[in-house]
């Protein structure tokens, strides 16, 4: 079954420009860096301003496996964090397509 993964940041008030940034360069690195593919859209209803990334899996087992090289990468400085102070909180969702 196919698979969408989400991480959504909420910015600290005054921070949305500063964090929509930030999503853009770290879906540029994980394009660059593992080949994957990640959306970024900021929210108008609801918590307006929260920055979401999607991606696109074939199966459960390919999140796991990609979260594992993000993981690693990101250990080894190839894909950004996020400066301190930006975001209030991230929240990651799992999604299945049957």
């Amino acid at each position: 079954m196919a698979a969408i993964y989400t991480r959504v940041g909420t910015p600290v008030t005054g921070k949305q420009a500063e964090a929509y940034k930030f999503a853009v360069k770290r879906a540029e690195a994980l394009k660059k860096t593992l080949g994957i593919e990640q959306e970024v859209f900021i929210r108008v209803g609801g918590t307006v301003g929260q920055i979401v990334g999607v991606s696109r899996h074939d199966s459960m087992a390919d999140v796991v496996a990609t979260k594992e090289k993000v993981i690693k990468a990101t250990l080894d400085g190839k894909i950004p964090t996020a400066p301190a102070g930006v975001f209030a909180k991230v929240t990651e969702s799992l999604w299945m397509q049957p």
